[in-house]
């Protein structure tokens, strides 16, 4: 998008790749739980409880002891009645057991209104989990609606290989305006963002969807899936960089992201995007009352590490990429300058990338420094 001079020389057309998986994964259903089984639903009746009279004598009960009269020999003349067991136990006799009923049945009741309740309450979550999934389907569509709607077919018809949907250089450029950024500042990379982009000049379509069901769903529940909601979102998110100093630095590291080329980013394209961060627009200008310390730094890497062409047709090239240490790095030593444009902060035994070593040399060769005299320092007499 015009953000350095090999990008220029190529129309703007560096590429996006989103490498977010989907999130619209429907949760697996719980089984439900089997119901308890009732008490008392089983019990089997012993029979007639009740004793049969005897036929000779009155014999005392016993209602705790087994007693088998075993039949007497053939010999004996008397007839001796048949065998009667008695039980170990007294029983219960039908009417008890018709008295207790009610009090088995409202045991089993409430066994049974216990084993409903997590039939209940999974009837009651799957039911909220359906309409979640419902209400995220939903979104989906018409996030994907918005997006259809800036794809043309010169975009399908690159990307008809891959079989990705993705927005181009040029439909990239007319979301960004539809949504009141600006391509050539910092409100590039809040969208970017935004959309999980992977480099500037493309959005693929399933980061572009994530990413807004991300801010409905965690970050702001206000913002409704249209084109109208995400540009009053993107323009709060730009008003924060200047006051959210952990939004700041967020989108600083972002920006590696979006403007690296495999592990490390062109030294062109760090240049551009120091400019975009580094910019008093936004409250994070990198100058002090002395120091302008953004031009020395851009001065001293066009100085050390840019080869010009040879004659004005051809393009220069630059001898050295930025790391992902080297850029997080740099963030660092830019506010500690602010801190002390004097560089008093800075010795060799600390452990900054050694071409921020080089750039403190420099300065203090340059005349863009003074160091502190050492008769400035307090001595103890």
């Amino acid at each position: 998008m015009g953000t350095s001079r090999r990008q220029e020389g190529n129309s703007g057309r560096s590429v996006f790749r989103t490498l977010f998986a989907s999130c619209f994964h429907k949760r697996p259903g719980q089984p439900l739980p089997k119901s308890p089984p009732s008490e008392g639903a089983t019990e089997t009746d012993s029979g007639d409880s009740s004793l049969r009279s005897l036929p000779t004598g009155n014999p005392k009960p016993a209602p705790h002891i087994s007693i088998t009269r075993e039949a007497p020999p053939t010999t004996t003349k008397h007839p001796v009645p048949a065998p009667v067991i008695m039980p170990k136990a007294p029983k219960k006799t039908r009417a008890a057991t018709k008295k207790a009923a009610p009090d088995l049945s409202a045991k089993g009741g409430r066994s049974k209104a216990k084993g409903s309740l997590p039939l209940k309450y999974f009837s009651a979550h799957d039911g909220a989990s359906s309409a979640k999934q419902q209400e995220a389907d939903a979104r989906k569509k018409q996030l994907e609606a918005i997006f259809d709607d800036f794809e043309t077919e010169e975009d399908k018809n690159e990307n008809h290989d891959s079989g990705d949907s993705a927005l181009g250089a040029d439909s990239c450029m007319r979301y960004l305006k539809a949504v009141g950024a600006d391509p050539e500042n910092y409100s590039l990379l809040v969208v970017c963002e935004i959309v999980r982009a992977q480099t500037i000049g493309e959005i693929a379509k399933q980061g572009f969807v994530e990413g807004w069901s991300e801010v409905i769903e965690t970050l702001d529940t206000t913002v409704k899936p249209d084109l109208a909601a995400q540009k009053r979102y993107v323009q709060s998110r730009m008003k924060q960089v200047s006051r959210d100093p952990a939004y700041y630095k967020k989108l600083y590291q972002y920006a590696f992201v979006v403007g690296k080329t495999n592990k490390a980013m062109p030294m062109d394209v760090a240049c551009a995007m120091w400019g975009m961060l580094f910019d008093a627009q936004i409250g994070h200008e990198w100058k002090t009352a002395k120091v302008n310390w953004l031009e020395s730094w851009s001065k001293y890497l066009e100085e050390k590490f840019y080869v010009p062409p040879p004659n004005p047709d051809a393009e220069g090239k630059w001898t050295r990429t930025v790391s992902k240490d080297l850029w997080n790095q740099t963030l660092a030593f830019a506010n500690k300058t602010l801190q002390d444009e004097s560089l008093s902060f800075w010795s060799e035994e600390q452990a900054w990338p050694g071409i921020i070593d080089e750039f403190v040399v420099w300065c203090r060769e340059k005349g863009v420094v003074v160091p502190k005299a050492k008769d400035e320092m307090e001595v103890d007499e």
